[in-house]
């Protein structure tokens, strides 16, 4: 069975509720799984436009309203989250 799947990289800082629409249509569409990119720094430094987001309070909201689809992230930047 092939399994396919959408991958988001929101490097221009895209809403919520813009990257929510994308996951229902991904459901919708019939994809099996909606990926979000975890880049805190943007890969040229002179981009002045990066705007990162965080994946992992976007999935909890996509979690909440969405049924079927599965989500997960591509890349995890463990080291830049506070801890204690």
């Amino acid at each position: 069975m092939t399994e396919l799947a959408v991958l988001l990289e929101p490097r221009r800082g895209a809403r919520y509720e813009q990257i929510l629409e994308l996951a229902r249509a991904a459901e919708e569409s019939g994809l099996d799984a909606f990926f979000r990119s975890d880049h805190y720094l943007g890969v040229d430094p002179d981009d002045s436009g990066y705007r990162s987001t965080d994946s992992w309070i976007t999935i909890a909201g996509l979690a909440r309203e969405t049924v079927r689809i599965r989500l997960g992230t591509l890349v995890t930047a463990g080291t830049f989250r506070l801890t204690g």
